[in-house]
């Protein structure tokens, strides 16, 4: 053998040992030539002798597909070594110790059609033979009880192709089995329903557990049916979703009688239109989420005259006509309801003041168009009064409080002539003149220390100890008691108080945290303070700030600011300038409100933040909404990704504590934890956490 043919007998000699595969090569006397180290190690032993105990002295039992023995001169390597026959890809068990192990076996003959010797490989497919017999026996059992059941039984591909359906079907959807097998899961269903199958088709692979759904199919005859899918996963041995298997039922009458007794619950019967209880939880849903919204209170003017003149069938007929001109002057999901008599409310969610004006000029022009009742014409008008609420928690009013200002701005619509908007004024719901004394009031207030600071409390959500407190500003006010800041913020805002205000809250609470450091379990305190646009901006508010740091002792690490993405819209450049300054002193940045703006991603590249704040209405949806918890977990995983913290804000029960836990939120605030506290009450909190930390 030349030097150059024994080189390359060594390389193939190296390659065959290198596979994961088995190999054997034997002669045509079934001495082995060569086995392979895979080959080697799943024997156990080197064989050196003839392979016709090869196996069997490596302690296996060698079994053909159906269980049984596999006679040695049959066997796929044999044959080619002594018939010359090849054989390719044969399943063969390995039976040792009550276990079987299955391999695909192929074999070659060194010389086709001559016995003098062959070469064999063997493959492990032990996991993907024990899931296809798996899967057939399940797919048996299934195949009974779908065959026997009154519900659809269904089996989904892992990307929702429909590989069977039961006959169940016709009955249900009046369609063949046929009809569904190949399609996608939500070929069939209704386009509001697709996203939430399809959510919950993701997190049934996500996390493997079952799931049941409702949602709307299209019959054969055009109709739609309410149907409710339980749905489970077939698993392989290694966890994977093989498939999907689910049982769907008609639930049509049972969904209308619901949505009958919801319309007897939340609605007029008169009008069909929304009634109060319907209209205060869509506003209590709105201000928990803190949606930006516009209220619409509208009374019509001169209705007792109809009713006095033309009698109550009359008004009736003409308070169904202005419903439904309300109604559809309004956009869709707009809520219009009737809270009686003659009085109306449109809630139009994420609308500001300018909408609302135009909404309310809207609605004017369609009520007065001439409308025909009990044989006269009339021409409706009304009197509107407006409240905008901005979504932010400075605005604490809640369902009713909102309705009473919109009442109290519609009255001073009726007293000024009838027929027109007014716009409820933030803060006095007045004139001109009493706003104006509110900012005199607040000078004096700056000037006389009438402004206090509560804190909320951070709270380490699996240890329950406070790590940080936000301050926020709070007016003793002498005659009106103690103000939130929806109060005086926006005149504040408007009249440049704002920044004096901002300096008081920061200096009072830098000093404030600064004491508390010193308790026992608190050193490492931080305090969080809100900064608005009009703050940032101002040329000495750095000065300020670091000179309040100086002054009181506070690290700057343990400061930190919080900014709205709102304020990020506004001249960014000179925004996110300005924070890298207070960053480069060592100040922390925390984004509020997250995920609530318009470019919230773009906002983590460009600014230097170091906390992101979940805003609350994600975490209200949490154990409810799919959708919210999404959201939640991406924010989670993103910021934890860019090595930023994560606070959950409005924490409201236990339930959304544990989901935030488990999904690794460490720190959180919101009313299920502590509200927001005056000093004296957060002190005593502390100290008592450190006693009981102490042991004292």
């Amino acid at each position: 053998m030349t030097p150059g043919a024994a080189l390359s007998l060594e390389h193939l000699r190296l390659a065959l040992e290198a596979l994961d595969d088995g190999v054997i090569v034997l002669d045509g006397e079934l001495q082995v030539l060569f086995v392979n180290a895979a080959l080697r190690t799943a024997l156990g032993h080197e064989p050196t002798a003839s392979s016709a105990d090869l196996l069997e002295r490596a302690g296996f039992d060698v079994v053909r597909t159906d269980g049984t023995p596999w006679p040695l001169e049959e066997r796929p390597v044999q044959r080619a070594a002594q018939a010359g026959q090849t054989s390719r890809r044969l399943l063969m068990g390995l039976t040792r110790g009550g276990e079987t192990r299955w391999v695909r076996v192929s074999a070659w003959p060194l010389a086709p059609g001559t016995g003098q010797g062959a070469v064999g490989t063997y493959c492990d497919v032990t996991h993907r033979e024990r899931d296809r017999r798996a899967l057939v026996e399940s797919e048996a059992h299934f195949r009974l009880l779908a065959e026997n059941s009154t519900d659809v039984i269904t089996r989904h591909a892992a990307d929702g192709t429909c590989l069977y359906a039961s006959p169940a079907l016709r009955e249900v959807l009046g369609r063949a089995p046929e009809e569904l097998e190949g399609s996608l899961a939500t070929d069939f269903v209704h386009p509001e329903d697709r996203e939430r199958l399809l959510t919950a088709h993701v997190a049934l692979l996500r996390s493997g557990e079952g799931s049941t759904v409702s949602y709307r199919m299209a019959h054969l005859d055009g109709s739609w049916v309410w149907v409710e899918t339980v749905m489970r996963p077939v698993r392989a041995t290694d966890g994977r979703v093989l498939e999907l298997q689910s049982s769907t039922r008609d639930v049509t009458a049972r969904v209308q009688s619901e949505q009958r007794l919801a319309r007897l619950a939340l609605g007029d019967p008169l009008t069909g239109l929304a009634n109060r209880a319907a209209l205060l939880q869509r506003l209590e849903d709105l201000l928990d989420a803190r949606v930006p919204l516009a209220l619409l209170f509208l009374d019509l003017d001169r209705f007792k005259v109809v009713n006095d003149s033309l009698g109550h069938s009359a008004g009736d007929e003409l308070l169904r006509t202005v419903a439904g001109r309300l109604a559809g002057a309004c956009r869709d999901g707009d809520l219009v309801a009737r809270l009686g008599g003659d009085e109306f409310v449109v809630v139009a969610a994420r609308l500001d003041e300018a909408g609302a004006v135009q909404l309310a000029g809207r609605v004017q022009r369609v009520l007065a168009a001439p409308v025909e009742v009990s044989g006269h014409e009339l021409v409706a008008s009304a009197s509107l009064g407006i409240v905008v609420h901005d979504g932010s928690t400075d605005d604490e009013r809640d369902a009713e409080a909102l309705l009473r200002d919109a009442d109290v701005s519609m009255y001073r619509a009726k007293a000024a002539g009838r027929a027109r908007a007014v716009v409820w004024t933030e803060g006095t719901g007045e004139g001109p003149v009493e706003r104006l004394m509110l900012e005199n009031e607040l000078r004096t207030a700056l000037e006389q220390g009438q402004i206090s600071v509560h804190y909320q409390p951070q709270v380490e959500l699996a240890t329950g100890c406070v790590v940080g407190v936000e301050a926020l500003a709070r007016w003793a006010h002498p005659t009106r008691g103690l103000l939130l800041p929806g109060a005086f913020l926006a005149v504040a805002d408007e009249t440049g108080l704002l920044v004096e205000l901002g300096r008081q809250v920061l200096h009072a609470a830098a000093r404030q945290v600064v004491a508390w450091r010193r308790l026992p379990g608190c050193e490492a305190l931080t305090l969080s303070v809100n900064l608005s646009g009009r703050e940032l901006l101002e040329p000495a508010a750095l000065e300020f700030a670091l000179g309040v740091l100086e002054e009181t002792g506070l690290p700057p690490a343990a400061l930190t600011l919080e900014v709205l993405e709102s304020v990020l819209l506004d001249a960014e450049g000179q925004v996110v300038a300005a924070l890298g300054r207070y960053v480069e002193h060592g100040v922390r940045l925390a984004l509020d409100d997250f995920g609530t703006g318009s470019s919230s991603l773009l906002h983590l590249r460009r600014v230097p933040v170091s906390t992101v704040k979940i805003d609350r209405s994600f975490v209200l949806g949490l154990g409810r909404s799919r959708q919210d918890e999404a959201v939640v977990r991406a924010l989670t995983s993103l910021t934890k990704d860019l090595g930023m913290a994560c606070i959950a804000e409005g924490v409201e029960d236990d339930a959304q504590r544990r989901w935030l836990l488990d999904q690794g939120v460490t720190v959180a605030q919101g009313y299920l934890l502590h509200r927001p506290l005056p000093a004296a009450a957060l002190e005593a909190l502390l100290r008592r956490a450190g006693r009981e930390q102490t042991g004292g």
